[in-house]
């Protein structure tokens, strides 16, 4: 690799407007080959993480918010080269074993979607909000937290609720097992 390879982080290949990432993807070693110009969106979903959405290809929209070493951004415009040594994970990373996340089945508990397009964003925004942060949630922190999603039927609020159900009662979760909660209307009651 030159000096300017290694500048921008990544191998830019042998032939030119080339790039290779050698990267994690929700825990498996994966090499992406492909243009320079391409965006990470369009690699990850030719891995079959079609939870890896592009619409506004602006970085302002949220739908395609991937956690790259545990911070949210925006694949559409992200390089591949950016990839190159990194650990990414998509929505399909949030599951464990076949099972869905505390947060994924709080979302569906508290009705947090309606078409279901920007939700996985949403999901990866709120869990690296919950990982940086213990115990219950402010209003200001969870707004701050998922500002960048653009949400076209107007989820706002039932998001919120699902982030901050699961904040309060994470420590409750890992003591003893607590289900998610049905809804705003019952964010104290555990569900069925």
């Amino acid at each position: 690799m030159t000096g300017a390879d290694q500048a921008i982080g990544g191998d830019l290949g042998q032939r030119a407007g080339q790039a290779t990432a050698s990267c994690v993807v929700n825990g498996v070693e994966t090499v992406l080959e492909g243009g320079l110009a391409e965006p990470a969106t369009g690699f990850l979903r030719r891995l079959g993480l079609y939870g890896v959405r592009e619409t506004c290809s602006l970085g302002v929209c949220g739908t395609c918010t991937i956690l790259l070493d545990g911070e949210p951004v925006s694949a559409c415009i992200l390089p591949l080269y950016a990839l190159d040594g990194r650990e990414v994970r998509t929505v399909e990373g949030l599951e464990s074993e076949g099972q869905l996340s505390t947060l994924q089945r709080q979302f569906i508990c508290s009705q947090a979607f309606q078409c279901s397009f920007c939700t996985p964003g949403f999901l990866l925004s709120a869990q690296a909000l919950l990982d940086a942060t213990e115990g219950p949630l402010t209003d200001e922190q969870v707004v701050e937290g998922l500002q960048g999603h653009l949400c076209r039927c107007g989820c706002y609020e039932s998001v919120k609720e699902a982030v901050r159900a699961v904040a309060a009662r994470r420590q409750e979760s890992d003591a003893d097992g607590a289900q998610p909660t049905t809804g705003p209307q019952d964010a104290g009651r555990a569900a069925p």
